[in-house]
């Protein structure tokens, strides 16, 4: 059997290519994310496994979960629910999502701190990371107790480990 995120990526090039076409590129990454949370939702797996439930009434309600408003959207969640690929919605989103990001020019980050951090602190990592790249970033933050104190910063292969527990694991390799 395939690997979900290759059964996913030709629909999320679908989707990313009629978010294009309609200049709707934020709206379906709302939409799509929207459906994957609502999909990820424990009730969702009773509803999902319904034999009773009609695939036109399934993809009715994933398009009021979802905030499918245009009927792209709903045409798009209906080939979903047609061709039972509702399992493939988080690979999916997360493939549209590149895509977005490869398109727009945007690096995505992933930002371990060891403390929460304010909107303020947010803003002055991004405002570092775009100097550095020189592209915007979008970043998710993570609070990681682990890490002691300092962040971790991950962009695609790329890992800058400015937190404690990265600097006590090199001074102990050092030391050894």
């Amino acid at each position: 059997m395939a690997e979900p995120s290759t059964i996913a990526r030709p629909y999320a090039e679908a989707a990313f290519q009629q978010a294009k076409q309609a200049a709707d590129l934020p709206g379906w990454s709302r939409m799509l994310a929207r459906l994957a949370a609502g999909l990820s939702a424990p009730n969702m797996t009773q509803l999902l496994s319904n034999p009773a439930l009609a695939s036109d009434k399934l993809s009715q309600v994933l398009s009021e979960v979802s905030g499918a408003y245009t009927t792209e959207q709903k045409n798009f969640i209906q080939l979903l629910v047609d061709n039972e690929r509702l399992k493939v919605v988080a690979p999916l989103t997360e493939a549209f999502e590149h895509l977005r990001n490869a398109h727009e020019g945007t690096l995505e980050a992933r930002i371990l701190s060891a403390y929460p951090m304010d909107a303020l602190q947010q803003q002055s990592v991004v405002d570092v990371l775009r100097a550095k790249y020189g592209r915007n970033v979008k970043a998710n933050v993570e609070v990681d107790s682990d890490l002691i104190g300092g962040l971790v910063i991950q962009i695609g292969d790329e890992v800058i480990d400015a937190s404690i527990k990265g600097k006590l694991a090199q001074l102990a390799g050092v030391l050894r």
